[in-house]
């Protein structure tokens, strides 16, 4: 600041933020018993509807991924610290609900839009379950619904398989971690995603009733290309998400108590190409897998040209203002949360369990593995090996296994992890 004379000169900094890090949906893998869709009442009606979670896939090979953004500068970590510093900053002037403040308006009927202010994937995938497990729901089922929730949130580097999904058949773990990318299970179906700041993540929840599969993607596509029409925009015939050919968006659904919710993710400001071996491909030589799983669809994906993950936001938020207004015109209000601000015990409680290694690696579906050169075979329930070749194992957890497979000379771990 400087003074000149009676005149006051004040240096006006401009500038732009742009999200350095990077998001991809990669692929997923239905299950057959183990459903994407995560259902936990039991109700024929949803059964029928109970097969669909989006697959974000390319070649077998990984390493073929295919994107129009092949050859983009990798992120650094300087840029990284960067996003987390104009996070802040942005963040500033927010208010933000304090844990009662929360607690009292999921608790009570009524609409409103959540947008958490936090990169962190435990926090944001605690605060959503929350949400929806007191999201209230009138017994009568002649009574309208009133209490549609819109939830975003943008996770930094995670990596988050399917409640259903087996965490070595699925990633590549020492890559995960090498990288410091968190490896996370969700609390519902589907199939295993990439996250980080160049995607938002949301989540629409509604009563089983009001359930429709498409429904949220369809008020998403119109709200886009309301505001941008020259979006080449539409669902294809799995409800995904699709710019022109290439997918653009993925979701999973769940169904408890009486509500659902349709989460999903957009593509917006993602390097496509900054995640090759995390995912395993659907086959390697030397190790077969019998995880209940079927064959995945590989598709091509693309981002959403916007500007920002905050323009997706407000895009979609004003659809869903636009949707669900009263008669009366009341205004839908928009709050805003983080771990600094809104926390209790049952969201800390959340973020233990996602956080913890028996949720993690033991929570999976049973399977076998077998090593073709070795000739091993191993047998997993709950995370513990119920039966193998090599006796001294059995007993143990295969997570322990994994940690110790120097021990064994004729198992590569690459294989395995």
């Amino acid at each position: 600041m400087e003074v000149l004379g009676k005149r006051l000169i004040t240096p006006v900094i401009r500038f732009r933020v742009q999200a350095f890090s990077f998001s991809r949906y990669i692929y997923s893998r239905s299950y057959s018993q183990q459903s994407p869709f995560d259902l936990e009442d039991e109700d024929e009606k949803f059964k029928d509807i109970n097969q669909m979670y989006v697959e974000m896939f390319t070649d077998n090979d990984d390493t073929k991924l295919t994107s129009k953004n092949e050859g983009s500068k990798q992120p650094s970590s300087d840029l990284d610290e960067l996003n987390d510093d104009m996070n802040d900053l942005l963040n500033v002037g927010y208010h933000k609900l304090t844990t009662t403040e929360l607690e009292e308006k999921v608790k009570a009927p009524g609409r409103f839009i959540l947008q958490s202010l936090s990169n962190n994937p435990y926090y944001n995938l605690a605060i959503e379950s929350y949400v929806f497990s007191h999201t209230p729901v009138e017994q009568n089922v002649r009574t309208a619904f009133d209490s549609q929730r819109l939830l975003f949130y943008v996770n930094r580097d995670c990596v988050v398989i399917g409640k259903n999904q087996n965490v070595w058949r699925e990633l590549h773990v020492n890559a995960v971690q090498e990288r410091g990318y968190e490896l996370m299970r969700r609390f519902s179906g589907g199939g295993t995603v990439v996250h980080d700041q160049g995607n938002v993540n949301y989540s629409f929840i509604t009563s089983r009733e009001e359930f429709r599969r498409e429904y949220f993607n369809q008020l998403i596509v119109a709200s886009l290309k309301a505001s941008h029409p020259n979006l080449d925009l539409k669902l294809n015939g799995r409800g995904d998400i699709a710019l022109g050919d290439r997918k653009v968006s993925g979701s999973a659904y769940k169904i408890s108590r009486g509500k659902s919710y349709h989460h999903g993710t957009m593509l917006i400001r993602s390097n496509l190409d900054q995640f090759h071996g995390l995912l395993k491909p659907d086959s390697l030589k030397g190790i077969t897998w019998k995880c209940n799983s079927v064959d995945s669809v590989r598709s091509a994906v693309e981002n959403v040209p916007l500007d920002s993950t905050q323009q997706f936001i407000d895009v979609c938020a004003d659809g869903f203002k636009q949707r669900f207004k009263t008669q009366e015109g009341d205004e839908i209000p928009i709050y805003y949360c983080d771990e600094d601000m809104t926390m209790n015990d049952e969201i800390k409680n959340y973020m233990s369990t996602l956080c913890s290694d028996e949720w993690k690696y033991m929570s999976g579906p049973r399977f076998e593995v077998r090593l073709e050169s070795s000739g091993h075979s191993i047998a997993v329930e709950k995370g513990v090996i119920v039966e193998s070749s090599i006796p001294t194992i059995i007993g143990t957890s295969f997570l322990d296994f994994t940690r110790n497979l120097s021990q064994f000379d004729d198992i590569d771990p690459e294989l395995i992890l």
